[in-house]
């Protein structure tokens, strides 16, 4: 390898020990006051309903242009025969379309992993990525994840490697995506029937909601802090199809493209949420706990909250709410439903 990519490669692993969750720079996503077009379009006044229709997908052929979630138009002239998925919420519905990847990042600590993919060569941390052993691997489309691998971009232009970089957060994300990943691969029809499944799932859940509106807190909790997350984060816009509201709806995010704000005792004690959600980073419900304790608890307004006092916590799985479900996003909504309203959806299973 030249000594020129050498230094390149050097330069862009400077403070990659930590994940970075903002957004491509170049990319205009959907703030929280964004109503999620896929859904808001069944919706009546009433919250009923509508029953999903098929939807016949365009079938695209190569030469094929995307235009990615960095706002970049990329040209496939022919179906690339060796894709690397270097992100384990890529990973799963490409692998679900009928793709497969020729690697994958690390997917220790609970990230998923399709069935096909367990004996991939691994090339590092998703944050980390091992780009030396990625070139080597000679992939002729990499699938990156926005914000996570920005960073990496001038590696694959120096290198002629065609990169696509792709945002998996909300519902309307898995939607566009599987029909990004279809098109890759050239199984539409797989794509559009997982499509039609995630929404059927979804309109069944949203049928059985009551006329109330719960109120919550979506808590993000670290090994550092808490923080409250918006409705660009997975949970939020969970709660979002399911019109439940968050308190968090609407306030500025902790920096461009992240799905979090700071926590605030004033505003969560003056909104005084029916229930407090709880979403992680860290290895264990208990290790969650105990950020709790330490940050919040010696505060008196919060035992004085309603939800606290009634013992409406809910811990929400990361498997649904930390990493992206893709094609089965259903799960995380489904989850959501029994969290806030077990007596219609009966209760979550631990």
């Amino acid at each position: 390898m030249n000594k020129k990519l050498v230094n390149l490669i050097a330069i862009t692993l400077i403070g990659a020990s930590t994940i970075s969750f903002v957004g491509c720079s170049n990319n205009s996503k959907k703030t929280d006051s964004n109503v999620n077009k896929s859904v808001a379009s069944a919706e009546n006044k009433n919250n009923e309903s509508k029953e999903v229709k098929d939807e016949k997908v365009e079938k695209k052929q190569y030469p094929l242009t995307i235009k990615d979630d960095s706002g970049r138009t990329v040209t496939l002239e022919k179906k690339p025969e060796k894709i690397a998925a270097i992100s384990g919420t890529i990973l799963g519905p490409l692998y679900a379309v009928g793709g497969e990847s020729i690697a994958k990042a690390d997917t220790k600590g609970g990230a998923p992993t399709p069935e096909g993919s367990k004996d991939l060569p691994t090339i590092g941390h998703v944050a980390n990525i091992d780009v030396e052993k990625l070139i080597q691997l000679q992939p002729d489309l990499v699938l990156a994840q926005c914000g996570i691998h920005d960073r990496y971009k001038e590696v694959f232009e120096q290198n002629n490697i065609p990169y696509i970089m792709l945002e998996m957060k909300s519902y309307d994300d898995v939607v566009d995506k599987l029909q990004v990943l279809g098109d890759i691969v050239q199984n539409q029809d797989k794509s559009e029937e997982l499509i039609k499944t995630l929404k059927t799932k979804v309109e069944d859940i949203r049928k059985k909601l009551p006329k109330e509106q719960k109120k919550v807190a979506i808590l993000y909790v670290t090994s550092k802090d808490v923080s409250l997350k918006l409705n660009s984060s997975i949970a939020g816009n969970s709660c979002e199809i399911l019109n439940i509201k968050n308190i968090a709806e609407g306030e500025k995010p902790t920096k461009m493209g992240s799905d979090s704000t700071p926590f605030s005792m004033e505003k969560i004690v003056e909104q005084d949420p029916d229930m407090i959600l709880v979403t992680t980073m860290v290895s264990s419900d208990e290790q969650a706990k105990e950020t709790i304790k330490r940050e919040l608890e010696g505060n008196p307004a919060w035992s004085g909250l309603k939800a606290v006092k009634e013992g409406k916590i809910e811990y929400l799985p990361q498997k649904y709410f930390l990493y992206n479900p893709g094609e089965k996003f259903y799960e995380s909504i489904e989850y959501m439903a029994k969290a806030v309203y077990p007596e219609v959806y009966g209760n979550v299973e631990k």
